[in-house]
């Protein structure tokens, strides 16, 4: 047999994945729980308890458009392989520890916003999930040499500077995160936002 027929194909990590994606996006929304009340009638108490837990309507937002944009980046990079390798599967099984570690994070940043570690945190997170990403990437294009020929090698780079772009926004969350914790968050808002703009104007 030559290397060709014994690759292994990546239909199954795809599917392994996608299931990993639907269960995070599960456990995000399990952390928004209906708040407790000493009188279930009164609107004005409720509406005021469902506002205290604005934070955590914000983390879980922010936190599902990053699943998000984390599913479709890695929905495109699978396309763009012939087969998988060994290392490539461990290097997604190494992406998805901390894909799935994100709902935790998340509940401590809408539980403690203003405090510094919780939002250093999140953005450690977020560096680390990233960094799994685009080692991943790098394995498939330099070291294993995955890449379907037809994948144009402009894609390629605007999907690793996209990675590399969005470290460095998430270290400077980080650094700032110690001096004022509202301007790191506003950075992570800003991030996805950003990303799926750039995306969208270098389609068109």
């Amino acid at each position: 047999m030559n290397a060709e027929q014994q690759a292994i194909s990546t239909s199954r990590i795809e599917a392994f994945s996608n299931g990993v994606f639907a269960i995070v996006i599960t456990l995000l929304v399990l952390e928004l729980r209906v708040p407790h009340i000493e009188h279930g009638q009164d609107f004005n108490e409720l509406a005021a308890a469902v506002g205290r837990l604005a934070p955590k309507f914000l983390s879980f937002l922010l936190s599902f458009v990053f699943v998000a944009i984390f599913w479709g980046t890695h929905h495109q990079f699978f396309h763009q392989l012939r087969h998988s390798t060994r290392g490539l599967l461990w290097l997604n099984n190494l992406f998805l520890l901390f894909l799935t570690f994100l709902p935790f994070p998340t509940a401590l940043l809408g539980e403690y916003p203003e405090n510094r570690f919780a939002v250093m945190f999140f953005g450690l997170e977020m560096i680390f999930a990233i960094s799994a990403m685009l080692l991943l990437r790098w394995y498939a294009i330099f070291k294993a040499k995955l890449l379907k020929t037809e994948v144009i090698e402009a894609e390629i780079k605007k999907a690793t500077t996209a990675g590399v772009v969005n470290v460095a926004f998430y270290v400077v969350a980080v650094i700032m995160c110690f001096f004022n914790t509202t301007t790191a968050i506003g950075i992570y808002v800003l991030i996805p936002f950003l990303y799926l703009f750039t995306q969208r104007k270098t389609k068109n």
